[in-house]
């Protein structure tokens, strides 16, 4: 409704109100039944609206009116105040009341939420930390897991493959393995590790990987025998062994390879010593039956050993051939038509050289012991030294010979004629060596100038 209408019944109901008062309240609920007044409509609505108020009233102990122009009478019913309060255009005081009373009720929720989140962080605290140490435990049980998943080659890698990789380490690194854990001490000190270290470290080529118990051990004895012999050379210090021999015989050559000693004599006998066994006498190799038989015998011109074999070289021009292991009686025999300048054995193959004047003669062992001659060539000429070329166990020999001012390369496989490597006149070979790869000589150069002469290496 409009503004003017709203005061004009506010008006009209102050009025009804006034004159209720002063009536009897028998007369007023016996009037309220009667007649269509528009006042008494408006006191009908306002009875409706009192109950209702008055319902509400219940629960609430005292009645707070915010400052209006009349109060409450003692005797007055609350519904009246309320009625006052709407006709005066001030809002109901219960709206105070329930606002005050929601705040209240805010304030006893987060008091009481508080309190049972600190009991709850009491209750949980304890529980965090067992989590936390549970956490703690896992942690560890995962960097557990981590540490075991570090490859210890026995179940992630074959064992050859972890050998394979070992195989790049020195002694030193594979100590600091062997400390690692159980599966990569097993590895550290396999003993094939060792045997190859040890051969790498030039001990024991010859040997197998069951030749020692423990190439471990063998390793260090060889090491602290290599310190040994450095110390004891540096401060002069050893021991002189003599090896056993007869009175009254001149020695005219010996040779040595590994522990074995070969000397000849102008007695026409060869003798053998094994260095390994020093409390054992020397075996004499028996020479052959021409030599044997000849008054008075031949004297040994050259002799050379392996680790195999013995060969010598008497002065009527005979070769004879022994095996280290069983001595005695020769295994290969020749006779050459003259005396022999040169003669060499190689020291890791079965391949023995001479040469007799410009004739130089080639005899090997095949692969079931038997020998036989290989090649026999000439020089233009006479062979005054000669060298066998190393590390050609597998392939066809190789000789350097020197003759006067040249130098040969005789190969029988591939060459009938030696090839020549050097030629200069006037500048003659007094020396020769020879690699797998390279060869060396020495020559004596003669000329007029005043500085042309002396000694000089090629």
């Amino acid at each position: 409704m409009a503004d003017n209408e709203l005061v004009a019944f506010r008006e009209r109901w102050n009025q009804e109100l006034k004159s209720r008062k002063e009536e009897n309240p028998l007369a007023c609920a016996s009037s309220s039944s009667s007649g269509d007044d528009p006042g008494q409509l408006g006191h009908k609505d306002l009875n409706k609206s009192c109950d209702t108020l008055k319902q509400k009233e219940s629960s609430c102990t005292e009645d707070e009116r915010s400052g209006g122009n009349a109060t409450a009478e003692a005797g007055q019913p609350q519904y009246v105040s309320i009625a006052h309060s709407l006709l005066d255009g001030r809002t109901s005081p219960l709206l105070d009341r329930i606002q005050q009373e929601k705040m209240r009720r805010k304030r006893q929720y987060h008091n009481m939420t508080n309190m049972c989140s600190v009991s709850r962080q009491q209750q949980m605290q304890p529980q965090r930390k067992v989590k936390k140490e549970e956490e703690l435990v896992d942690q560890l049980i995962q960097d557990l897991n981590e540490v075991n998943d570090i490859p210890f080659f026995d179940v992630e890698l074959p064992y050859e493959l972890a050998m394979k990789i070992f195989e790049f380490l020195n002694c030193a690194e594979l100590g600091r393995c062997a400390q690692v854990s159980r599966a990569w001490r097993v590895l550290a000190e396999d003993g094939v590790l060792w045997f190859r270290m040890c051969q790498r470290e030039g001990y024991h080529q010859d040997a197998s990987v069951s030749s020692s118990p423990c190439w471990k051990s063998t390793l260090r004895d060889c090491r602290n025998s290599y310190r040994a012999v450095c110390s004891n050379w540096k401060n002069r210090v050893g021991c002189v062994r003599q090896l056993q021999f007869e009175l009254g015989k001149i020695l005219c050559n010996v040779s040595s390879c590994d522990s074995f000693v070969l000397a000849g004599y102008t007695s026409g006998d060869v003798r053998l010593w094994n260095t390994l066994h020093w409390d054992l006498t020397s075996s004499y190799l028996k020479t052959n039956s021409l030599s044997a038989n000849t008054h008075p015998r031949p004297h040994v011109s050259h002799v050379q050993v392996n680790s195999t074999v013995a060969a010598a070289s008497y002065e009527d021009g005979c070769v004879d051939l022994w095996s280290t292991e069983t001595g005695g009686e020769p295994i290969h025999h020749y006779q050459s038509p003259g005396r022999i300048q040169a003669f060499g054995l190689s020291l890791d193959s079965p391949v023995l050289v001479s040469a007799t004047g410009t004739k130089v003669r080639l005899d090997s062992a095949d692969d079931y012991g038997h020998w036989r001659t290989v090649c026999e060539t000439m020089l233009p000429k006479t062979v005054e030294s000669l060298t066998l070329v190393p590390n050609r166990t597998d392939q066809s020999p190789l000789v350097v010979l020197a003759a006067g001012e040249d130098i040969y390369l005789l190969n029988p496989q591939e060459e009938e004629q030696p090839r020549t490597l050097h030629s200069v006149y006037g500048h003659p070979v007094t020396c020769l060596d020879a690699s797998n790869t390279l060869s060396a000589f020495g020559v004596k150069r003669t000329g007029w100038a005043m500085h042309d002469g002396g000694n000089k290496v090629g």
